[in-house]
């Protein structure tokens, strides 16, 4: 009986020496074999609804005026492209490629046109649209080739309510080009904050919002001078922006000071962070909306 025990202990303690000597299955990025997806923080999501695979690194969508097609732009380790999606099943119509391309992405207010920040190329793509077919119509031109460097790379893209003006991002020129809709020449060039990311028309259309990376902070300028008009620190690495229109009266039924509310996401910390506007223009801090999905979850979660 005692041979027994000491064999069946023995046996115990070899098996827990090899079940404890196996080496961890190696975790890559990526698909995990319970439906989730490992992401660079460490992290693992399990998206829900429908999933549509698309090409490398999706920056940007923008939706087609009509609202029937939807854009997007594939900026990647692979070659740059922009697959058309019908809005309603999410069936792609087209894939066309791009020479280079960076976040920038938005059609003209008549659906006509397709516009692509160029990235490297320094430049704007513009593409003619019609029932999700692409064809490249235009190079317009930041920088020469001749004169191009590293430091020119063009990111957003943006156009003035009445279509007849393209503003985009240098990011390392820390500027705004201004193009003229119609000859596709640059006629001005904007001093903004440091690595200016997303480029947002007030409702109004006189002035726009840009989102500087680097600085935390947001900047208004002039549409017609480019003139500094505001400026508002909100956290670290501001990135997106949206506007709202809708009014939330307070607690008694009042209507608020400010007549829109600037959303803006923050990418080193968990929030997004909204900035009201009043009817002259002045800009002030609201709230910092958490969030994440604990209280003491580390910043991370690049909103």
């Amino acid at each position: 009986m005692k041979r027994i025990l000491i064999a069946t202990g023995l046996g115990i303690l070899g098996l827990t020496w090899y079940l404890t000597s196996q080496s961890a299955r190696r975790q890559t990025l990526g698909p995990t074999p319970d439906g989730g997806h490992l992401v660079p923080n460490g992290w693992t999501v399990k998206p829900v609804g429908r999933q549509i695979p698309l090409d490398t690194f999706p920056m940007a969508s923008a939706l087609s005026p009509d609202g029937k097609f939807m854009a997007v732009l594939n900026g990647g380790y692979k070659p740059p492209s922009i697959p058309v999606l019908k809005a309603d099943t999410l069936e792609q119509v087209s894939n066309t490629p791009v020479r280079d391309g960076w976040l920038g992405l938005t059609f003209s207010n008549n659906g006509k046109w397709l516009y692509v920040g160029g990235g490297a190329q320094a430049r704007v793509f513009e593409f003619g649209f019609d029932q999700g077919k692409l064809a490249l119509n235009r190079e317009m031109e930041i920088v020469p080739t001749k004169d191009r460097t590293a430091q020119d790379f063009t990111g957003d893209v943006a156009l003035s309510p009445d279509g007849r003006t393209i503003y985009a991002t240098e990011l390392y020129r820390d500027a705004i080009s201004v193009i003229d809709g119609q000859t596709g020449k640059v006629t001005a060039r904007v001093k903004t904050g440091r690595r200016p990311y997303r480029i947002l028309f007030h409702p109004k259309g006189d002035s726009y919002f840009v989102s500087s990376w680097a600085d935390g902070t947001v900047y208004q300028h002039s549409a017609a001078t480019g003139e500094r008009l505001n400026m508002v620190r909100i956290a670290p690495h501001t990135t997106d922006m949206l506007i709202s229109n809708r009014i939330v009266n307070d607690e008694e039924g009042k209507a608020p000071w400010w007549k829109y509310r600037l959303f803006v996401t923050a990418g080193n910390t968990n929030n997004v962070y909204s900035i009201g506007i009043s009817e002259t223009g002045d800009l002030r801090q609201l709230e910092g909306i958490s969030v994440a999905m604990t209280p003491r979850q580390p910043a991370g979660i690049t909103p």
